[in-house]
């Protein structure tokens, strides 16, 4: 299957993935920075933007993800992150480095992993879904900003996206939530070699902040960072804060 991909800058390659519900196109106004110093790659996942659907397991996903250049920086918001982190585990010879961003290995709460959603919120986002696909992504929309001191302006950006870029196709979006349900990458995260750093939001309500220091103990490699005024999209809220972690994550990795 072929995927849409946006490129753009020269240099060494880094790849962008986007989370549930958006397309490449989240990314803009932070690959156009990057594009001064490195070869951007903004992936539409499938189903979304202007790629075609296909099956949503991760051997399937990361398959597809194959098709992009080798030993590149991957950065993956929400459900690109855990993308993201399977591609380090699995096809570690395209990850160099790893940024995640508001993700997590465990989507829902266990009795050992209490820092994440509960999994009935997702249950009734997979029912409204049947029903009324654009009242459901919008009212996850308003959950990725709630608690953001720019909620407001964050949630009239990301509708004016998706009226510019459309709407994703309904089976990406059942078939992402069911990843999202039944996704634990916990026990897999020792084997996973590059260098990688976490960002997460204070403000949370998708991803908790706790749930980086939880994730440390499965992962005592990864480095944290939060940044305390943001919700689910930090880089969205507050690029330059954002842009500043990740340039120096970026300048001290091989």
């Amino acid at each position: 299957m072929n995927l849409f991909v946006k490129q753009q800058g020269q240099g060494e390659p880094l790849i962008l993935l986007h989370g549930w519900g958006f397309n490449g196109e989240i990314w803009n106004d932070i690959a156009a920075r990057l594009a001064q110093n490195w070869r951007i790659y903004q992936v539409d996942l499938p189903g979304h933007g202007r790629s075609p659907i296909c099956e949503y397991s991760l051997s399937a996903l990361t398959d597809n993800l194959a098709s992009l250049p080798k030993n590149a920086v991957w950065i993956g918001w929400s459900l690109g992150g855990l993308l993201g982190m399977a591609m380090a585990r699995w096809r570690p010879t395209w990850v160099r480095a790893l940024v995640l961003v508001s993700t997590s290995p465990r989507f829902v709460t266990d009795k050992d992993w209490p820092h994440a959603m509960n999994p009935t919120v997702l249950e009734q986002f997979a029912q409204q879904l049947q029903n009324d696909t654009v009242g459901t992504l919008r009212r996850f929309l308003a959950l990725q900003v709630k608690g953001s001191e720019t909620a407001l302006q964050q949630r009239r950006a990301l509708n004016a996206l998706l009226k510019k870029t459309g709407m994703p196709q309904p089976e990406a979006l059942q078939a992402g939530l069911t990843l999202l349900q039944n996704t634990d990458l916990r026990p897999e995260l020792l084997q996973i070699r590059p260098p990688a750093l976490l960002c997460l939001g204070e403000r949370d309500t998708i991803v908790p902040a706790g749930m980086g220091e939880d994730c440390q103990q499965w992962w005592p490699n990864l480095q944290k960072i939060t940044i305390k005024p943001a919700a689910h999209i930090p880089f969205l809220s507050h690029p330059d804060i954002f842009m500043h972690y990740l340039q120096g994550f970026l300048n001290v990795t091989p």
